[in-house]
């Protein structure tokens, strides 16, 4: 409350004085717990037992909502080179206008070269459009015209689910006695299903004999782009040939079948979806999305990553790739600064560098290369797979974690460090600046007030962590530090351009053009099978897959009727961004008495009444049931 009304900060140094006169302004002469219970009281808070839950809401954070920003913008400038559009006369828009069926003067007017006058719609802005585009073209849509001579732009989304063998329907029926069906105790077996789906396409691709001929021709005598990950999960990097359609991979995790999914399972479907792309869609550049999980965000060695980094120079921490100055926004800091914008920044120290600042000037020449300590020696721990290793030419195989692999060796009398190094006093000339240097160079660092930055910043009197001394912070809020590609985008970028994004943290609505409501409408149609075609393990396996079924249950007009779904929350954000960027716009512009009423305030409050229901969710079957189940209704419906 300090902080808010005089705008200090718990360590200004008049801090107490205002503390003081916020006691007077109140008739308060101290805060007391009961004082403290009362304001709680007041404001709604309660006291209740502790319960078993999980709730995270990381909507709100910064880093979320800016990179939600971006990823829109990037999302639908994408677009224009997809099929997703329609034209129409301008009699026909008007028409349809008139008949409210499409918003009036949402479409894009242009004139044709014969001299006709057009409009060009998103075929999501009515029904009848994706209808009319289902039956008529290939893909659901046509290019737009504002396109230009760019290459068409296909999206495919991915995503991961896990199918419990035991899931059932929430409810029962129940005898009038009281007595139900029994039902197993536990969830039985898993099985993982990795996924891609696209509104060209459909949810996984379907392939001809004759398409995987022609993709096999193409793949031959060709390695993997990561060689290093076919070696490890295929035991080769030369790519074999595809036998079924690689877009819907099911996997038996666990430690006692194929282990666990992981960056290296991933990043080979990728490729060899993309190998499949580009024989049956030559003509069209490619753009994969994928949500943060831990697989698909594992970074490059090289990659810059504050938690990979020390604060001074040296040691064990990654030497990472040089980094561009794009701008002062986002790169530079407040203080004097040695870079600018346009220059490269070096993580690791060059001979031709000053040194470390805030060493004297004696201190850098000396300090300047590796030295020898004379007479004196160190020892090493020895890694995992060294002694993983020693142990095999014992003729034994070590398994499990390094604590394992440890105890495994010291009962068989194998050292587990190794002895008599030569003790080396670490120069700073090639070794890694460190978080000090690289934020002192960037101009981050306040010269006057160097003491009092820690890696994870200082806490005040009252325990809280003062951000703005947090080293690791202040870096991790850089753009390009943000902006980091991944492993699994850099892959893709050398698979002959194809582009890698990421949807949004904590917005599984936007994921995968609408794949988290297949998975729904998956696992729904997964609940009513009866348990007698689930309980032996190659049961459970055709149940999955006939959930997983293109034909009649995941068809390609439901998945169309998905990624709409997702797009209309897309748009709902866009929506609410220029609301809220026009109502600070007009906040600047005008005094507060003379500030006309917002016009898209009653949009945007229905936009955030919507967003509630799904806030604290992570499957769409939770936040959009009725959604997808309508969905359901209507395609069976135009079946029969």
């Amino acid at each position: 409350m300090i902080q808010d009304k005089y705008n200090i900060t718990t360590d200004h140094e008049e801090y107490d004085a205002y503390e003081k006169t916020l006691y007077i302004e109140h008739g308060l002469k101290k805060l007391c717990p009961s004082t403290i219970y009362k304001w709680l009281k007041l404001l709604g808070f309660k006291y209740k037992p502790r319960r078993k839950c999980y709730y995270v809401d990381g909507h709100e954070k910064v880093d979320t909502v800016t990179y939600l920003s971006k990823y829109i913008h990037r999302y639908l400038q994408s677009e224009c080179r997809m099929f997703r559009w329609i034209q129409v006369t301008a009699n026909k828009s008007e028409e349809l206008e008139d008949n409210a069926v499409v918003t009036r003067n949402s479409g894009y007017k242009y004139t044709a070269e014969d001299g006709r006058e057009m409009v060009e719609y998103h075929v999501d802005s009515c029904k009848e459009f994706q209808d009319e585009c289902n039956l008529a073209t290939r893909f659901g849509g046509y290019l737009s015209v504002r396109a230009g001579h760019d290459r068409p732009l296909l999206s495919l989304g991915h995503d991961e689910a896990i199918f419990k063998q035991y899931t059932l329907t929430k409810s029962a029926w129940v005898t009038p006695e009281g007595s139900t069906a029994l039902v197993p105790k536990d969830e039985g077996q898993g099985r993982m299903i990795s996924a891609f789906q696209s509104r060209e396409f459909g949810f996984g691709m379907v392939m001809t004999d004759e398409d995987l001929q022609r993709v096999n021709e193409t793949r031959r005598g060709k390695k993997y782009t990561d060689e290093a990950a076919a070696i490890a999960k295929r035991g080769s990097a030369d790519k074999k040939n595809l036998l079924c359609s690689p877009f819907i991979l099911e996997f038996e995790y666990g430690v006692n079948f194929e282990g666990y999914w992981s960056y290296e399972h991933m990043v080979l479907q990728l490729e060899d979806c993309v190998d499949c792309m580009k024989v049956i869609a030559p003509e069209c550049d490619l753009m994969f999305l994928f949500d943060h999980s831990c697989g698909h965000d594992k970074q490059r060695e090289d990659g810059l990553n504050v938690e990979n980094m020390s604060k001074g120079f040296g040691g064990k921490q990654t030497k990472m790739h040089d980094s561009m100055i794009k701008e002062v926004n986002g790169y530079l800091g407040p203080y004097p600064t040695l870079l600018r914008p346009g220059d490269y920044q070096s993580f690791v120290f060059a001979e031709s560098d000053v040194g470390p600042f805030w060493l004297s000037e004696q201190e850098r020449e000396e300090q300047r290369h590796d030295q020898l300590v004379q007479g004196m020696t160190t020892k090493r721990k020895l890694r995992k797979d060294e002694l993983v290793k020693k142990l095999a030419e014992e003729g034994i195989v070590a398994t499990g974690n390094y604590q394992a692999v440890v105890k495994l060796a010291k009962e068989r009398n194998i050292p587990i460090f190794e002895e008599d190094l030569p003790k080396i006093r670490e120069g700073w000339v090639g070794k890694s600046k460190g978080i000090y240097q690289v934020l002192w160079e960037r101009g981050w660092l306040d010269p006057d007030n160097l003491k009092e930055y820690t890696m994870n910043g200082k806490k005040d009197r009252y325990g809280i962590i003062q951000l703005q001394y947090s080293l690791k912070n202040l870096l991790r809020s850089c753009r390009d530090f943000q902006e980091e590609e991944s492993l699994l985008q850099s892959m893709g970028r050398k698979m002959l351009g194809v582009i890698v994004d990421r949807t949004p943290k904590c917005h599984c609505e936007l994921a995968g053009e609408g794949i988290e409501y297949s998975w729904g409408c998956a696992k729904n149609y997964y609940r009513t099978l009866p348990l007698r075609v689930k309980k032996s393990k190659e049961l459970f396996k055709e149940s999955v897959r006939k959930c997983l079924d293109q034909e009649t249950v995941l068809t390609k007009e439901r998945i169309r009727a998905f990624s709409r779904r997702a797009r209309q929350y897309t748009m709902a954000y866009y929506a609410l961004q220029l609301n809220q960027e026009n109502t600070q716009q007009q906040e600047q512009l005008l005094d507060h008495d003379n500030r006309p009423p917002h016009r898209n305030q009653l949009s945007a409050t229905k936009i955030e009444s919507m967003f509630k229901e799904f806030k604290t969710h992570r499957s769409a079957i939770d936040f959009d049931s009725q959604f997808i189940k309508s969905v359901i209704v209507k395609q069976e419906d135009l079946s029969n």
